[in-house]
């Protein structure tokens, strides 16, 4: 069953009518929309907002429930490049949170008439290339230079969905609204941007996932692997962000091999500070 998050009503408007979707009665704070097939989620703006509602949400189905569903994250972006047009969409492959420094990796859509992809940088205010009357953050041009598109949900989003759904089933993508011109956007324009990208996107949406019915990497590869380092004595923690960065680099590189470190060295590993940069150290070959 796919479900599908949005920060405000004007994004998930046009899919809300497509879907003839309802509300859904709960006690949490944000609204859902269900038909008998599909969940609509609106979070509202930034991401707490957003991982919250990820989270409250996660926790009406179980595990296994979840490991069948499809989650996207769909809204509109700021984009800091002047040379790609309003309603452009892109799939998001990489994620940074621009308060807390942290990136995050989502696996590359591979079939999609949406060919085009970016990195997403997740700020806690609406941002601006010149200071006026709203009150935007205002980076200045060397900070342009270093961001690609920008929202204030993606890393809430990411965070969240990652701990309660298999990392293959999540997507985050997002329409250009504007050019950091620094004014609010229109619920009228929100809602013809999303309209105009939805009819196809809609359709890859319903889609089932292709690779639930057999998960090799669950089934054959991360168990030789947990064999293999058995003897590195991980936390839980780190064998979960292992796992999902190993998992990372088997989807978007089906045909490779998976990349190992120098196993030589772990009887020199003395402490855990030792530990951690040897994973970190492997996660950074696996996103490259």
């Amino acid at each position: 069953m796919p479900s599908l998050f949005f920060a405000v009503l004007s994004e998930a408007k046009p899919w809300i009518q497509k879907t003839k979707a309802k509300p859904v009665p709960h006690s949490g704070k944000f609204r859902i929309y269900q038909n008998e097939s599909m969940y609509i989620v609106i979070a509202g703006t930034g991401k707490v907002a957003m991982a919250l509602a990820v989270s409250e949400f996660a926790h009406r189905f179980t595990r296994d429930e979840r490991n069948q569903m499809k989650i996207w994250n769909v809204g509109i972006a700021g984009s800091a490049n002047p040379n790609w047009d309003v309603g452009e969409y892109f799939w998001i492959h990489k994620i940074s949170d621009h308060a807390s420094k942290k990136d995050y990796y989502l696996e590359r859509i591979v079939s999609s008439q949406f060919t085009k992809e970016t990195n997403l940088t997740t700020f806690d205010r609406p941002i601006a290339k010149i200071k006026n009357e709203n009150h935007f953050l205002v980076l200045n041009d060397e900070d342009l230079k270093t961001i690609s598109l920008v929202d204030m949900e993606g890393s809430g989003f990411f965070e969240a969905a990652s701990l309660y759904f298999p990392l293959e089933n999540l997507a985050i993508g997002k329409v250009i609204s504007d050019h950091l011109e620094g004014s609010f956007c229109q619920q009228e324009t929100v809602e013809t941007l999303m309209e105009k990208v939805m009819p196809n996107l809609y359709e890859e949406w319903i889609q089932p996932i292709p690779w639930i019915t057999d998960d090799g990497f669950d089934r054959k590869l991360w168990p030789n692997i947990l064999s293999q380092i058995s003897d590195l004595r991980l936390t839980e923690t780190m064998k979960h962000d292992l796992k999902r960065s190993l998992r990372f680099f088997h989807l978007r590189y089906p045909n490779s091999q998976i990349p190992f470190p120098n196993m030589e060295i772990i009887p020199t590993l003395k402490s855990k500070t030792d530990l951690k940069r040897f994973i970190d150290d492997w996660k950074k070959n696996l996103h490259v």
